[in-house]
């Protein structure tokens, strides 16, 4: 099979990531501002834990062996920050282990320092995907703050579905350029270009 040939049977992967991050980040969020009652909370981890995890991680994978190193490592790397976040707190919640907020601060923060480098590198992507990298930043930053005490759960409630608003608009932007071949769904153009290097 030629490599034109492969390039078509592809499927728009990223999209799939995105959904999953759509739906886990607007169901996390709306529990964190209190639109989700707190007896739901393993429900809530569930669904975060599936879209937000294994949806991710499974997305990335293809990616990978499509060779797409940038989104495959960013939909694998977020999608085992869910997948290993949610089995903590659910085991916190289902044993008499129950564990300290304090716990996920350094995970958080890595986080936090991992997505402020893919603000960089995905500004040479388009203008949509960058910001959303910009707010998860402050996400992962704010979530910082609540497990150090500094700040209540509403903030990063908020973050959260803005995150799962704007994954989605970047889901669907991708999913209908992949079928029609045009962009109807505005992504923006990149805000940083390569000069005389492969495209990433």
């Amino acid at each position: 099979m030629s490599e034109a040939e492969e390039h078509r049977r592809r499927i728009d992967v990223l999209a799939i990531g995105l959904f999953g991050l759509a739906v886990g980040a607007l169901t996390l969020g709306v529990a964190q501002v209190g639109g989700i009652p707190e007896s739901n909370q393993v429900g809530t981890l569930v669904i975060a834990l599936i879209f937000g995890g294994v949806v991710q991680i499974l997305a990335g994978i293809t990616d990978i062996r499509y060779h797409e190193q940038l989104g495959g490592t960013a939909l694998t790397m977020y999608g085992f920050f869910w997948l290993t976040v949610c089995s903590a707190k659910l085991v916190s919640e289902s044993t008499s282990f129950h564990l300290d907020m304090v716990l996920y601060a350094p995970i958080n923060f890595v986080y936090a320092a991992f997505s402020a480098v893919m603000v960089y590198l995905t500004a040479y992507r388009n203008a949509t995907l960058c910001m959303l990298h910009f707010v998860i930043t402050i996400t992962f930053s704010s979530t910082v703050l609540v497990q150090l005490g500094l700040l209540t759960e509403t903030p990063p409630g908020l973050l959260h579905i803005i995150v799962g608003l704007m994954a989605f608009y970047h889901a669907v932007a991708s999913l209908t350029q992949a079928f029609t071949g045009r962009q109807l769904v505005p992504l923006g153009p990149a805000l940083l270009h390569q000069r005389g290097a492969l495209p990433i």
